[in-house]
């Protein structure tokens, strides 16, 4: 049997559940934190969030400058209160949020977000903004009622906020 050290061992955990770009979670590290911490006593809010235009941004300054505004944007997420966040891929994130109980609540940490975001400073898009859309479906219970739905509800309600101008939030209690 082949020993390997344990600081290996772990870079290499780390590599397999987080994104290489943002560093946030990847989809095994979403899938696998969610089962462990998703029980009866967890409520919150699962939200799919996503950057608007991404493909202009992508146009106008070029992958390197995508790039860069993806792992900004990542960063701003991660600094919303009691989150889990992950990249789904391209510009897709999902977002975890624990003790919100409220919309209120919740428009309040995505106000602050909002923030963060306009503060990214991005030379290459000569002053572009970087808008987002986000779907947020509150969620109590068991990983079973997750996988009845409310991820796929929060996905459909960002949908939603891509119908309208940047920096739009569709909740669903």
């Amino acid at each position: 049997m082949i020993q390997v050290e344990e600081s290996y061992l772990n870079h290499l955990i780390y590599i397999s559940e987080h994104d290489e770009l943002t560093g946030v979670l990847n989809r095994y590290g979403l899938k696998k934190r969610l089962d462990e911490i998703f029980t009866p006593q967890n409520e919150g809010f699962l939200c799919m969030v996503d950057i608007d235009h991404f493909k202009m941004i992508n146009d106008v300054g070029g992958h390197q400058t995508g790039d860069l505004v993806l792992i900004e944007f990542a960063k701003c997420l991660c600094g919303i209160s009691n989150s889990l966040v992950g990249r789904l891929g391209g510009d897709e994130f999902f977002i975890y949020v624990k003790g919100i109980e409220t919309e209120e609540g919740l428009r309040k940490e995505f106000a602050a977000l909002e923030e963060r975001i306009n503060a990214i400073d991005v030379p290459c898009l000569n002053g572009m903004k970087i808008t987002f859309s986000i779907g947020a479906k509150y969620f109590r219970g068991n990983l079973d009622e997750l996988k009845a739905g409310a991820y796929s509800s929060a996905d459909k309600l960002c949908y939603e906020s891509k119908k309208q101008d940047g920096n739009s939030i569709t909740i669903e209690i």
